[in-house]
């Protein structure tokens, strides 16, 4: 009698889920006139360039974690008019989902660059239907928020918006990164909830109150900014990272552990810089991608360095946010500068 064959077990074959991220989006139609230097006040020049695309702090940042691997849901408000059409265009051609997309009443939000041959830039936003988020609206995301692995907010939304959003981050466990740029003065409860701050140079001297501006040295920024750790610590008591982008120069990360503070340099790779704008969009996505991968500190300020690098090299902003092929290309061509704790005496 032949026995039974034994049964074996199904193999299943699993993808690891992608990891998790919400953005508190926002939408700008950007102007960009290129132009041979940045003209001095009331001075008139002639643009060589012009170029027109979606932009926003936050939709880049959207579009380039998508792009990286990442799931990302997003909150966005924009009008009932041409711009939102392609904005929702250019959501369905990133994959990204429209399920907290609000068209609202009022015009979409527009943006004007002037970028000069160097890749310097000056930038002008009208907020438009940004500005017309409410609490409601992230609490209508609640799901969303609770479900990601770490929330992004940038002051060119509705403050109120990003405040609830945080909030419901901050009691979920969730860790929360915010660009305040355009720089105000943040809300207390925001700066209660808000786990990690990324800032340029220029915007580092209003968040720390410094009486002068960095000095342009990776060295002496350093010097700056740890004087002010405890002040900022002292004023923002949720925070537990403070990364500070020097364009050329790199960026500087100060972590809060074990009731002292850590600070690390990382060169930025050399490039040829073509156009600036949209940089700093690209560092917070690199950055935010490591971060999401358990990266510590010093890589995830080398991913930064490297997507915000990829942007400077190109024309253009959206068209010029690397996917994850792209920065695997980078690494592997030109592995990153390792980064370098600083200690001060």
């Amino acid at each position: 009698m032949l026995s039974a064959r034994p049964r074996l077990n199904p193999i299943v074959v699993t993808t690891p889920p992608l990891p998790r991220a919400f953005v508190l989006g926002n939408f700008v139609q950007a102007c960009c006139w290129h132009v041979a230097r940045l003209p001095q006040a009331g001075e008139t020049l002639e643009a060589h360039h012009l170029q027109i695309e979606p932009g926003g702090k936050g939709l880049n940042v959207a579009v380039c974690l998508q792009r990286l691997g990442v799931a990302v849901d997003t909150l966005i408000g924009c009008g009932d008019d041409a711009a939102g059409d392609a904005l929702l265009a250019l959501l369905a051609r990133e994959g990204l989902a429209t399920t907290h997309v609000h068209r609202l009443a009022g015009p979409s939000g527009w943006g004007a660059g002037l970028i000069g041959a160097d890749g310097s830039n000056c930038i002008a936003v009208h907020p438009g239907a940004n500005r017309l988020l409410t609490a409601a609206h992230a609490e209508a995301a609640r799901g969303a928020i609770e479900a990601a692995r770490l929330v992004y907010g940038q002051f060119e939304t509705a403050l109120v918006a990003v405040e609830a959003a945080f909030a419901i981050a901050q009691a979920r466990g969730v860790p929360t990164l915010l660009n305040p740029s355009p720089w105000q003065a943040p809300p207390e409860a925001l700066r209660a909830a808000t786990h990690t701050v990324i800032v340029n140079e220029v915007e580092a001297v209003d968040l720390l109150a410094l009486p002068q501006p960095l000095d342009g040295t990776p060295q002496g920024a350093a010097r700056a900014v740890a004087a002010a750790l405890a002040g900022f610590h002292a004023h923002w008591p949720a925070a537990r990272r403070l990364v500070v982008t020097l364009g050329e120069h790199g960026a500087l990360g100060a972590e809060f552990d074990d009731e002292r503070w850590s600070m690390w340099h990382a060169p930025a790779p050399a490039i040829d810089a073509v156009d600036t704008l949209g940089a700093g969009d690209g560092f917070s996505s690199g950055y935010a991608l490591a971060v999401l991968q358990g990266r510590a500190l010093p890589m995830a300020l080398a991913w930064g360095n490297l997507c915000g690098a990829h942007v400077a090299a190109r024309t253009g902003v959206i068209d010029a946010l690397p996917d994850a092929q792209g920065l695997a290309a980078m690494i592997e061509q030109a592995p990153p500068a390792a980064a370098r704790q600083l200690t001060f005496e």
